[in-house]
Order: structure tokens, then sequence, then C-alpha cells
């Protein structure tokens, strides 16, 4: 029996195969980061998995690794920023799926400009991070719905942040975005509940990303580290909590806001900048 591998060390090989056999999940923004654990984590647990992005190149890079774990993955390019693109990227993994039982909300982003503190925020800039941020997991969710009632059950993941809590100076779109996520993610589970679709939020705290932080300061990273009680967080740890929120383990959760940081939330009064 293969043992399981510090949380620590995404490097690890992926353990107890399984859990989401036969599970079919769309996992938005999963070219990288989050979102690629996350898409990753699934194929190998057994769900076949859409994986989105916008970049091609990464994209088939992705199903090219969930092949080699054993997983079935395909790769849907669409840019969130528009209504009717969300909804033909529900549509498209639909198909390729045979329906859709999992829907990971993790996309983030705004094409242009920079958050700001309310006071000098521009409405484009505002407008933009809403409409990706949390009307287009909205269009998302309403696309997904038929067809987790058609198949009896489904979890809807919405990746939130713990911004949304406790936010940063100068984060204000995000933060009011996330924020509306959450909102969202417990009116899903009071309204489909008795439908067996489960709807519950993955906050992260600070995610060391490779790309980002590849020429973090020692300084700064000390600043990260103090900021939680056990350790900097990885893509990893967020792709364990989602299969067990996307897999039958939590059928007895709904509605509930994971706080996933490493117990930042509650320790430690730092502030992220």
């Amino acid at each position: 029996m293969t043992s399981a591998p510090t949380p620590s060390d995404p490097s690890e090989p992926l353990v107890r195969p399984g859990r989401m056999a036969g599970e079919l999940a769309l996992v938005t923004g999963s070219t990288s980061g989050i979102g690629r654990a996350v898409a990753l984590e699934f194929a190998a647990e057994g769900a076949r998995v859409v994986v989105h992005g916008r970049d091609a190149g990464r994209g088939r890079a992705v199903v090219d690794e969930a092949a080699a774990l054993g997983g079935a993955a395909h790769f849907v390019a669409a840019d969130l920023s528009g209504e009717a693109a969300a909804e033909q990227l529900v549509e498209e993994a639909a198909d390729w799926l045979g329906g859709l039982t999992v829907l990971v909300n993790n996309a983030v982003g705004v094409s242009a400009g920079k958050d700001s503190v309310v006071g000098e925020m521009s409405t484009e800039y505002w407008e933009g991070a809403l409409r990706v941020n949390l009307t287009a997991p909205m269009v998302l969710c309403r696309g997904a719905l038929p067809h987790m009632l058609a198949a009896g059950h489904g979890s809807i993941i919405n990746v939130s942040s713990r911004q949304a809590e406790r936010p940063s100076s100068g984060m204000a779109a995000y933060c009011a975005s996330k924020g509306g996520l959450n909102a969202l993610t417990r009116a899903l589970a009071v309204e489909y509940g008795s439908h067996n679709i489960r709807a519950n939020t993955l906050s992260p705290g600070f995610v060391v990303n490779d790309r980002r932080d590849a020429d973090i300061t020692d300084e700064r990273r000390a600043r990260y580290e103090a900021m939680h009680l056990t350790r900097l967080g990885n893509a990893r740890d967020c792709a364990y909590a989602a299969v067990y929120l996307a897999s039958r383990e939590s059928e007895f959760l709904t509605g509930m806001n994971l706080q996933l940081d490493g117990g930042s939330s509650i320790g430690r009064a730092a502030v992220l900048g």
C-alpha cells in the first residue's frame, strides 16, 4: 500500500485514486496554479475533467499531465468576460463529458487596469472584476445546474479568498467580488440542497505560486510565513480540499466557506501589502 505524501511536498505522487470515479468535472482557470492542481487531482482520482483557460498550449500540457496520471481530460478555451462564452463553455464541457456533476469556479482576473482603494476606483475596472469574478461563476452555475439535476447530484465549488472577510487596502474590487461569490454560494446551497446539489466555498490563504513568487525576497517570504500558524500553502493543499468538497465524502456539507489558510484567519493580524 502506497504511503501518503507529506502535504507540504507537492512533488510527491498522488494517492488514493478512485474517490471521484464517475464524476464529470469542469474546472475553470485550470491551466496553472490552483486550478491546474485541482484538475490533475480530480483526474487522478477517477473523474473525467474539462480543463479551461485562454492559452491552448498550456491547456494541452495539463491534459497531457492528466493522461500521464491515468486520467481523462479535455481542454476548452474561453474568455469568461463574456456571458455567451461562459454559456458555451458549459455546453462544450457537458458535451465532451457526457454530463456535468462537478463545477469548480476558479478563474479570476480582469483584462485591463488595476485594483485600487474605492476613492480611486474606475467604474470600468470595477465592472470588469465583477464580470469575471462573480457574474461568470453565476452564469456557469446556471448552465451547469440542469445537468446536475439530470444526474441526480452535483457539487459546486467556488474558489474565493480570505480577502472577502479580511480585506487588504487597495483591493476593493477583488474583495467585493469574492464577498459576492461567498453569498452566491450560500444562495445556491439553500436553493438546490433538496435536489442533492451542494455548493461550498474554498477560501485559500497565501498560496505559493511558482511563477508569481519566483523572485520573492527572503524578507517578504518571512512576512508571509509569519501570517500562518502552520506553513505557507501550495496548490496541492487546495486540490486535496477540492477533492473532499467534490466527492461523496462531503455529502453532509453545503453552504460552507472552508478557510484553507494555515490558521492565519484566527492567529495573525498581519495584512497583505
